[in-house]
């Protein structure tokens, strides 16, 4: 019988933010996988998780993949988790998990915390339609025009920025979106966790530049303000 693949989410920042379920099948799994073990090692550390670990790097070519298929297929069962949060969003999980259900085997989510969903349970909008981009390009142009054909939809748009870019992406965004509503998330879930509500045509939001950065663009708020005055006129 082949083993699975289990793709294991883990906390954002705050380490009590872990499922029982998802300990466990680390405890049991007989490898897992890391975005980077090094990361990894405090969580596995602090939870006394002794199963052995190692790196999963970004490959080209999907045979760098074969020795993962080889474990599988003997019947042994592997965990895979990222940095932070849940994997195959802005890692190389995906990638792997396309090669490990091609070839027959089983793989299997283990849910829990995420910046993406963090993001949007406290946005307090509508949250469908939402477009995930995930990390913007690096390259000014690029990353305006990536933005840019969600100017005229009436949708969430949800991105990861660095801490080096943050300031200049917002800057982007109250070009792009100035009557939309802004939430920055910073360090969620960590001790110094921010959640900012900015409008682009006020002042430029104040917070310190440390730490990871989500950011959700409410561009349903002309939709949202009509639906405010209808209930006032009543």
């Amino acid at each position: 019988m082949k083993g699975k693949l289990f793709i294991v989410a883990t906390p954002i920042g705050n380490l009590s933010d872990i499922t029982f379920r998802a300990i466990q099948c680390l405890k049991t799994s007989d490898l897992i996988l890391c975005e980077n073990s090094r990361n990894s090692q405090k969580l596995l550390s602090y939870y006394e998780i002794q199963t052995p670990s190692q790196d999963l790097h970004k490959v080209k070519n999907f045979l760098h993949y074969n020795w993962i298929i080889n474990i599988l297929e003997s019947g042994k069962n592997i965990s895979y988790i990222s940095d932070a949060g849940t994997p195959g969003i802005s890692d190389p999980g995906s990638a792997l998990v396309r090669h490990v259900r091609q070839k027959g085997i089983i793989v299997v989510p283990i849910p829990g915390a995420s910046a993406l969903s963090s993001i949007l349970s406290v946005s307090g909008a509508k949250t469908n339609p939402t477009h995930f981009l995930g990390f913007l390009s690096e390259k000014a142009h690029k990353k305006e025009l990536e933005l840019q054909q969600y100017v005229t939809q009436e949708c969430l748009v949800v991105f990861y920025e660095s801490v080096h870019k943050i300031e200049k992406t917002l800057l982007l965004v109250r070009k792009l979106f100035p009557e939309a509503e802004i939430l920055i998330g910073r360090e969620l879930t960590k001790l110094h966790e921010e959640i900012i509500v900015w409008y682009p045509n006020q002042e430029f939001p104040n917070f310190e530049k440390r730490g990871e950065f989500v950011v959700l663009i409410n561009n349903y708020f002309k939709k949202i303000a009509k639906e405010e005055k209808f209930t006032t006129d009543i």
